[in-house]
């Protein structure tokens, strides 16, 4: 027969050892609950140009931002944001980080790709540099030389529009078209008289030339705009993963505001440009993380040059707001988002 102060003591005593369960659980390693197992981290390559305007993704992985935002990136460099959406379009990526020329010429020939976000903004990326024996002290001397560019590139773009303030047309230049690697060589070699170039190019070629050199910048002529784009494909099967790398490169952002010499030290080996040219540039680089109306604007001014210098077989307008995937920029940070829809 249970008496009363057995029952009681029994309770106490099954009271007493849940307590200790309780305590001392988490240290033995014990739970209530079946312990989930980690998660794995969604993995992604990404292709970059190897350029200042990448700096917040050569950032967000040099500092180990991506992982901590829970998504495994692979960074496979490229010497040129071209050569980085050649890498997506080939299917060897999920990602790339590349200008806005690359993704107009790429919006003629397909619609499988998505602008996610704008990582960098810059109005003087590109110049012009010319050979001072060649008799070129100013834009109008230009006229009969030969001029080094990449088709289809920014390079070309922008010495279209150069050529046009300065009341030329690519009717009175021989234009040399070859790969941005080769302008420095080409440039000291003499096999062009000039080039429409940027960096890091622009810097080996001053090197190159040294006292022969002669640039001609344009600021605020073409503001060039540099972004993230990502296949469809990756985006209907790992949204989660964009927002991941949204937040990362957010937190680059922050990181750069708020350790700039840090910053210019990283981006400046990653990419082998020399840490006092970097320095220089770098108040003009706008490093910031948005989806503006602006891209978009920009978009559509090169695609009217595309198509009336018949770079491009096509005579429509492509809709360039079906080319912005807006799910990760309003999940993370609508405020930054001012495309109108």
């Amino acid at each position: 027969m249970i008496t009363k102060s057995g029952t009681k003591a029994r309770i106490v005593a099954r009271l007493t050892v849940l307590c200790l369960l309780a305590v001392l659980g988490p240290t033995l390693g014990c739970s209530c609950k079946p312990q989930q197992p980690p998660k794995t981290a969604m993995s992604v390559t990404m292709a970059v140009g190897m350029l200042p305007l990448t700096s917040l993704v050569i950032l967000a992985d040099h500092e180990g931002l991506f992982s901590r935002a829970g998504v495994a990136v692979t960074v496979k460099k490229c010497t040129t944001g071209v050569m980085a959406m050649d890498v997506l379009q080939a299917g060897e990526a999920q990602i790339a980080v590349a200008g806005d020329t690359p993704v107009v010429f790429g919006s003629f020939e397909r619609r499988d790709f998505r602008v996610v976000t704008s990582v960098a903004s810059w109005d003087n990326d590109v110049t012009v540099m010319a050979r001072k024996d060649r008799g070129i002290v100013r834009p109008a001397d230009l006229k009969g030389k030969r001029i080094a560019t990449q088709k289809t590139s920014v390079v070309q773009f922008f010495l279209h529009m150069f050529l046009l303030k300065h009341g030329l047309s690519e009717k009175d230049v021989t234009i040399c078209y070859m790969p941005q690697t080769e302008f420095p060589q080409a440039l000291a070699r003499g096999d062009a008289d000039a080039a429409s170039i940027r960096e890091p190019f622009t810097s080996q070629a001053n090197r190159l030339l040294g006292g022969n050199a002669v640039a001609f910048e344009e600021p605020g002529l073409y503001v060039e705009y540099y972004s993230l784009m990502a296949s469809n494909r990756f985006l209907k099967e790992q949204p989660e993963a964009a927002r991941c790398i949204v937040r990362a490169l957010l937190a680059a952002e922050a990181f750069a505001k708020n350790q700039p010499q840090r910053a210019r030290s990283i981006v400046a080996r990653t990419i082998s440009m020399p840490e006092p040219t970097l320095r220089q540039l770098w108040p003009r680089l706008e490093l910031r993380v948005r989806l503006s109306q602006s891209l978009l604007v920009a978009l559509e001014d090169q695609a009217r040059w595309a198509m009336s210098s018949h770079l491009v077989e096509q005579t429509a307008m492509p809709n360039y707001l079906q080319f912005v995937h807006l799910d990760a920029m309003l999940s993370v940070k609508p405020s930054a988002v001012s495309v109108i829809r």
